[in-house]
């Protein structure tokens, strides 16, 4: 298998994880206010990674650099919008919503990692988020609340920044679960301090379940969800990861539908069409690159 074969599969199975993720946080937010939450998610990923890292016989490194806090910050701000339009809104609502994070991954890229976007690779990145929007149609979801809408947006700003900067930072030196266990420890700190501010952290009014689900999301998501996107980032383009990823409301809607029904309509389904097409064709044109770069050295 090629490295850009290699980093599409990656990238698909991380997205398959980000997908379920969503679901189990929403029954877990049932049981468990969200800065409770925010905290055993970014527990549950330190415990992980650093498990992971000793099973692996790759221990966990912590590094003390200026692009892994600026990351942290960003992440921890991600995380704390997350769970709180999670406990505002459905999950279908939610990866909805959370696709203009493809609209702000794809113009980050573009200013602060200078990503040349060829007109032909740009058209099939319109046609991606064209067909998110249509996806998102109002008339396949119910009103949503204007705080948790007002969330939803901002989790998915500072997740596709905390992105760019782990492009900016993932390389062949630096260990990916090293990269994950160092950004949740810093994150903790910020979580913790959140935690605090709203009276929630000292709260011990929770029920198991509420976080054994949060914790089953965390590993899913949090952990095994991002490993696999930072293994992809090694061999994909950071915008073409990250508009790949916009199919992940078609999943999450298909396996969140017995427990929040969401009619479709005729945009939702061309919309859905518009975003595999446009991926299949960002994917193929991505790989014949590679070859001619290949066949060229």
């Amino acid at each position: 298998m090629d490295s850009i074969k290699k980093g599409y599969l990656l990238n698909a199975l991380s997205v398959l994880m980000m997908a379920i993720g969503p679901l189990l946080s929403k029954f877990g937010l049932l049981h468990i206010s969200p800065a409770k939450a925010a905290v055993i998610n970014t527990a549950t990923i330190i415990i992980a990674s650093y498990l992971w890292g000793v099973f692996s016989r790759k221990r966990v490194r912590f590094y003390v650099e200026k692009e892994i806090i600026w990351l942290a910050l960003f992440n921890s701000l991600g995380v704390i919008f997350l769970f709180i339009s999670m406990d505002l809104l459905s999950p279908v609502e939610v990866g909805f919503l959370g696709r203009f994070y493809t609209v702000f991954a794809v113009f980050l890229s573009v200013f602060i990692l200078g990503e040349k976007m060829p007109k032909g690779e740009g058209s099939f990145i319109v046609l991606a988020i064209l067909g998110a929007f249509l996806f998102v149609n109002k008339g396949g979801v119910s009103e949503t609340s204007i705080m948790g809408s007002i969330f939803a947006l901002l989790y998915t700003f500072f997740f596709a920044l905390t992105n760019v900067f782990i492009k900016k930072t993932v390389s062949g030196e630096k260990n990916s679960n090293s990269i994950l266990f160092t950004n949740n420890c810093v994150t903790m700190l910020f979580v913790l301090i959140y935690s605090v501010i709203v009276g929630e952290l000292f709260n011990t009014q929770h029920q198991v379940e509420g976080v054994l689900l949060i914790v089953l999301s965390s590993i899913l998501t949090g952990f095994l969800g991002t490993i696999l996107l930072y293994e992809a980032l090694k061999y994909l383009r950071f915008s073409i990861a990250n508009v790949s990823r916009a199919m992940s409301p078609i999943l999450l809607a298909a396996m969140s539908y017995p427990f929040f029904p969401v009619e479709l309509t005729l945009l939702n389904l061309i919309g859905a069409g518009l975003l595999v097409i446009s991926i299949l064709l960002l994917s193929i044109g991505d790989q014949q690159k590679e070859k001619l770069k290949k066949q060229a050295s």
